[in-house]
Protein backbone atom coordinates (compact mmCIF):
# COMPACT_ATOMS: atom_id res chain seq x y z
CA UNK A 1 0.00 0.00 0.00
CA UNK A 2 1.27 3.15 -1.18
CA UNK A 3 2.31 5.52 1.49
CA UNK A 4 0.70 9.41 1.52
CA UNK A 5 3.85 11.42 2.79
CA UNK A 6 2.69 14.79 4.50
CA UNK A 7 4.52 16.39 1.83
CA UNK A 8 2.28 15.18 -0.78
CA UNK A 9 -0.78 15.42 0.92
CA UNK A 10 -3.10 17.83 -0.12
CA UNK A 11 -3.93 20.40 2.44
CA UNK A 12 -6.09 20.32 5.35
CA UNK A 13 -9.56 21.09 4.00
CA UNK A 14 -12.09 22.28 6.68
CA UNK A 15 -15.63 22.57 6.19
CA UNK A 16 -16.98 26.04 6.77
CA UNK A 17 -18.96 25.98 9.92
CA UNK A 18 -21.74 28.65 8.40
CA UNK A 19 -22.21 26.85 4.64
CA UNK A 20 -22.40 23.83 6.46
CA UNK A 21 -24.63 24.28 9.21
CA UNK A 22 -26.89 26.22 6.84
CA UNK A 23 -26.68 23.27 4.62
CA UNK A 24 -27.39 20.35 7.67
CA UNK A 25 -29.96 22.10 8.67
CA UNK A 26 -31.79 22.55 5.42
CA UNK A 27 -31.47 19.42 4.48
CA UNK A 28 -32.77 17.78 7.82
CA UNK A 29 -35.60 20.33 7.01
CA UNK A 30 -36.26 18.34 3.63
CA UNK A 31 -36.19 14.72 5.19
CA UNK A 32 -38.77 16.18 7.61
CA UNK A 33 -41.36 17.16 5.07
CA UNK A 34 -40.99 13.48 3.53
CA UNK A 35 -40.19 11.21 6.16
CA UNK A 36 -39.41 10.44 9.96
CA UNK A 37 -35.86 10.32 10.58
CA UNK A 38 -34.67 7.68 13.23
CA UNK A 39 -31.02 7.66 14.67
CA UNK A 40 -29.88 4.37 16.29
CA UNK A 41 -26.02 4.49 17.87
CA UNK A 42 -25.53 8.08 17.64
CA UNK A 43 -23.17 7.84 20.75
CA UNK A 44 -20.84 5.96 18.70
CA UNK A 45 -19.80 9.20 16.28
CA UNK A 46 -16.46 10.19 17.77
CA UNK A 47 -17.05 13.49 19.36
CA UNK A 48 -13.27 14.79 18.60
CA UNK A 49 -10.61 13.51 15.78
CA UNK A 50 -10.88 12.40 12.32
CA UNK A 51 -12.95 9.01 11.65
CA UNK A 52 -14.36 7.56 8.45
CA UNK A 53 -18.00 6.59 7.84
CA UNK A 54 -19.02 4.03 5.37
CA UNK A 55 -22.55 3.82 4.49
CA UNK A 56 -24.50 1.44 2.33
CA UNK A 57 -26.01 3.70 -1.06
CA UNK A 58 -29.29 2.93 -1.73
CA UNK A 59 -30.70 6.40 -2.49
CA UNK A 60 -30.03 9.72 -4.10
CA UNK A 61 -31.83 10.88 -0.21
CA UNK A 62 -29.39 8.61 1.80
CA UNK A 63 -26.80 12.31 1.96
CA UNK A 64 -30.22 14.16 3.03
CA UNK A 65 -30.82 11.64 5.93
CA UNK A 66 -27.11 11.24 6.89
CA UNK A 67 -26.59 15.34 7.24
CA UNK A 68 -29.87 14.99 9.00
CA UNK A 69 -28.74 12.52 11.43
CA UNK A 70 -25.25 13.96 11.75
CA UNK A 71 -26.54 17.25 12.48
CA UNK A 72 -27.20 15.81 15.70
CA UNK A 73 -23.99 15.52 16.73
CA UNK A 74 -22.90 19.08 16.36
CA UNK A 75 -19.54 17.83 13.81
CA UNK A 76 -19.31 18.57 10.16
CA UNK A 77 -18.76 15.72 8.35
CA UNK A 78 -16.80 15.83 4.94
CA UNK A 79 -18.33 13.74 1.98
CA UNK A 80 -16.73 12.35 -1.08
CA UNK A 81 -18.96 12.90 -4.04
CA UNK A 82 -18.98 12.16 -8.19
CA UNK A 83 -17.59 15.31 -9.64
CA UNK A 84 -19.48 16.12 -12.14
CA UNK A 85 -22.10 17.69 -9.40
CA UNK A 86 -18.88 20.51 -9.36
CA UNK A 87 -19.88 21.17 -13.26
CA UNK A 88 -21.70 24.96 -12.11
CA UNK A 89 -19.15 27.33 -10.54
CA UNK A 90 -21.88 27.91 -8.67
CA UNK A 91 -22.84 24.66 -6.74
CA UNK A 92 -19.81 23.57 -7.10
CA UNK A 93 -18.28 26.68 -4.92
CA UNK A 94 -21.05 26.24 -2.30
CA UNK A 95 -19.81 22.44 -2.39
CA UNK A 96 -16.32 22.88 -2.04
CA UNK A 97 -17.17 25.40 0.69
CA UNK A 98 -19.40 22.70 2.63
CA UNK A 99 -16.50 20.15 2.55
CA UNK A 100 -17.76 17.78 -0.65
CA UNK A 101 -14.37 16.46 -2.04
CA UNK A 102 -14.73 15.38 -5.44
CA UNK A 103 -13.65 12.21 -7.02
CA UNK A 104 -12.87 12.35 -10.40
CA UNK A 105 -13.36 8.55 -11.35
CA UNK A 106 -12.25 7.09 -14.18
CA UNK A 107 -9.31 9.94 -14.92
CA UNK A 108 -5.84 10.12 -14.06
CA UNK A 109 -7.44 12.11 -10.82
CA UNK A 110 -9.00 9.51 -9.14
CA UNK A 111 -6.35 9.92 -7.03
CA UNK A 112 -6.95 12.90 -5.17
CA UNK A 113 -9.90 12.67 -3.62
CA UNK A 114 -7.81 9.87 -1.41
CA UNK A 115 -5.15 12.46 -0.51
CA UNK A 116 -7.55 14.66 0.21
CA UNK A 117 -9.40 12.75 2.53
CA UNK A 118 -6.39 11.44 4.45
CA UNK A 119 -5.08 14.96 4.74
CA UNK A 120 -8.94 15.91 6.81
CA UNK A 121 -9.15 12.76 8.16
CA UNK A 122 -5.42 13.75 9.95
CA UNK A 123 -6.83 17.43 10.53
CA UNK A 124 -9.39 15.50 13.20
CA UNK A 125 -12.41 15.94 10.45
CA UNK A 126 -15.40 13.24 9.46
CA UNK A 127 -15.51 11.82 6.01
CA UNK A 128 -18.42 10.49 4.91
CA UNK A 129 -17.95 7.99 2.15
CA UNK A 130 -20.40 5.16 0.32
CA UNK A 131 -17.74 2.47 -0.79
CA UNK A 132 -20.43 0.62 -2.92
CA UNK A 133 -19.68 3.31 -5.51
CA UNK A 134 -22.91 3.59 -7.19
CA UNK A 135 -26.54 2.74 -6.12
CA UNK A 136 -27.97 -0.97 -6.46
CA UNK A 137 -30.48 -1.09 -8.33
CA UNK A 138 -31.77 -4.28 -6.50
CA UNK A 139 -30.85 -2.80 -3.12
CA UNK A 140 -28.99 -5.46 -2.39
CA UNK A 141 -25.58 -4.69 -0.77
CA UNK A 142 -22.40 -4.56 -3.60
CA UNK A 143 -19.11 -5.42 -3.19
CA UNK A 144 -17.06 -2.24 -1.28
CA UNK A 145 -14.33 -0.22 -3.50
CA UNK A 146 -11.08 -0.09 -1.35
CA UNK A 147 -11.17 3.67 -0.90
CA UNK A 148 -12.73 3.98 2.42
CA UNK A 149 -10.29 1.12 4.02
CA UNK A 150 -7.25 2.75 2.30
CA UNK A 151 -7.68 6.07 3.43
CA UNK A 152 -8.68 5.03 7.45
CA UNK A 153 -5.53 2.57 7.43
CA UNK A 154 -3.01 5.60 5.68
CA UNK A 155 -4.50 8.03 8.36
CA UNK A 156 -4.65 5.94 11.43
CA UNK A 157 -8.39 7.08 12.00
CA UNK A 158 -10.90 4.36 12.94
CA UNK A 159 -14.10 3.65 10.76
CA UNK A 160 -17.37 3.81 11.85
CA UNK A 161 -20.29 1.77 9.80
CA UNK A 162 -23.81 3.20 9.10
CA UNK A 163 -26.64 1.31 7.44
CA UNK A 164 -29.05 3.96 5.46
CA UNK A 165 -32.51 2.31 5.65
CA UNK A 166 -35.82 3.20 4.18
CA UNK A 167 -34.12 6.20 2.12
CA UNK A 168 -35.06 4.38 -1.30
CA UNK A 169 -39.41 4.74 0.16
CA UNK A 170 -38.61 7.85 -0.50
CA UNK A 171 -36.74 8.03 -3.85
CA UNK A 172 -36.45 4.45 -5.43
CA UNK A 173 -33.00 3.00 -5.66
CA UNK A 174 -32.76 3.11 -9.54
CA UNK A 175 -33.71 7.53 -8.92
CA UNK A 176 -36.22 7.54 -11.66
CA UNK A 177 -39.38 8.60 -10.04
CA UNK A 178 -40.03 10.35 -6.26
CA UNK A 179 -42.19 7.66 -4.76
CA UNK A 180 -43.46 10.30 -1.88
CA UNK A 181 -43.99 13.69 -2.93
CA UNK A 182 -45.06 16.63 -0.65
CA UNK A 183 -48.75 16.87 -1.35
CA UNK A 184 -48.94 13.01 -0.52
CA UNK A 185 -46.86 13.02 2.98
CA UNK A 186 -49.91 13.52 5.13
CA UNK A 187 -51.19 9.55 3.80
CA UNK A 188 -47.25 8.47 3.24
CA UNK A 189 -44.50 9.06 5.15
CA UNK A 190 -41.31 7.01 4.94
CA UNK A 191 -39.57 6.15 7.99
CA UNK A 192 -35.82 6.06 7.97
CA UNK A 193 -33.55 4.58 10.15
CA UNK A 194 -29.53 5.71 10.49
CA UNK A 195 -28.07 2.93 12.13
CA UNK A 196 -24.04 3.83 13.54
CA UNK A 197 -22.09 1.01 14.59
CA UNK A 198 -19.33 1.12 16.96
CA UNK A 199 -16.02 2.11 15.55
CA UNK A 200 -13.91 -0.47 13.88
CA UNK A 201 -9.62 0.04 14.35
CA UNK A 202 -8.21 -1.69 11.27
CA UNK A 203 -5.37 -3.40 11.98
CA UNK A 204 -2.16 -1.58 9.80
CA UNK A 205 -0.50 -4.45 7.47
CA UNK A 206 2.36 -4.36 4.76
CA UNK A 207 1.32 -7.28 2.74
CA UNK A 208 -1.17 -6.81 -0.10
CA UNK A 209 -3.79 -8.22 1.09
CA UNK A 210 -4.28 -6.04 4.09
CA UNK A 211 -6.26 -3.45 2.34
CA UNK A 212 -8.70 -6.31 0.83
CA UNK A 213 -9.23 -7.66 4.71
CA UNK A 214 -9.86 -4.37 5.95
CA UNK A 215 -12.42 -3.38 2.84
CA UNK A 216 -14.25 -7.33 3.58
CA UNK A 217 -14.30 -6.36 7.31
CA UNK A 218 -16.07 -2.98 6.74
CA UNK A 219 -18.41 -4.61 4.34
CA UNK A 220 -18.87 -7.05 6.90
CA UNK A 221 -20.10 -4.64 9.46
CA UNK A 222 -22.45 -2.89 7.15
CA UNK A 223 -23.69 -5.74 6.06
CA UNK A 224 -24.64 -6.79 10.09
CA UNK A 225 -26.43 -3.61 10.83
CA UNK A 226 -28.64 -4.22 7.39
CA UNK A 227 -29.24 -8.09 8.60
CA UNK A 228 -30.39 -6.38 12.16
CA UNK A 229 -32.44 -3.43 10.56
CA UNK A 230 -33.22 -3.87 7.59
CA UNK A 231 -36.61 -3.91 6.32
CA UNK A 232 -38.83 -3.82 3.00
CA UNK A 233 -41.16 -0.82 1.13
CA UNK A 234 -44.12 -0.34 3.05
CA UNK A 235 -47.57 -0.68 0.19
CA UNK A 236 -48.46 2.03 -0.92
CA UNK A 237 -51.46 3.89 -0.01
CA UNK A 238 -55.00 3.22 -2.53
CA UNK A 239 -55.69 6.35 -4.60
CA UNK A 240 -58.33 7.15 -2.05
CA UNK A 241 -56.31 8.22 0.67
CA UNK A 242 -54.08 9.53 -1.35
CA UNK A 243 -56.74 12.24 -2.84
CA UNK A 244 -57.73 12.84 0.90
CA UNK A 245 -54.18 14.17 1.87
CA UNK A 246 -54.15 15.89 -0.71
CA UNK A 247 -57.50 17.78 0.52
CA UNK A 248 -55.91 17.90 4.05
CA UNK A 249 -54.07 20.83 3.11
CA UNK A 250 -57.53 23.16 2.22
CA UNK A 251 -58.49 24.59 5.69
CA UNK A 252 -61.53 23.43 7.21
CA UNK A 253 -61.91 20.37 4.81
CA UNK A 254 -58.46 19.64 5.83
CA UNK A 255 -58.99 19.22 9.59
CA UNK A 256 -62.25 16.88 8.89
CA UNK A 257 -59.44 15.13 6.45
CA UNK A 258 -57.40 14.19 8.89
CA UNK A 259 -59.73 13.27 11.79
CA UNK A 260 -60.64 10.53 8.94
CA UNK A 261 -57.13 9.49 8.54
CA UNK A 262 -56.29 9.40 11.90
CA UNK A 263 -58.98 6.61 12.53
CA UNK A 264 -57.64 4.34 10.45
Amino acid sequence: MPDLRPSLLAPHRKPSRLVHGFLSRLLGWVAGLFSDVDVVGLEHVPQRGGAVLVCNHRSLFDAVALAAALDRTGRDAMVLAKAELFRARLVGSVLRRAGVIPVHRGTDRAADALTSAVASLRGSELVAVFPEGTIPKDGVLLPFKSGAARMALQAGVPVVPVALVGTDHVIASNAQRVKRTLWRRTADRADIDVVIGAPIHLQPGHDPDAVERATESLRTAVADLLAEHDRPAPPSHRTRDLALAALASVPLVGYLVRRRLGRR
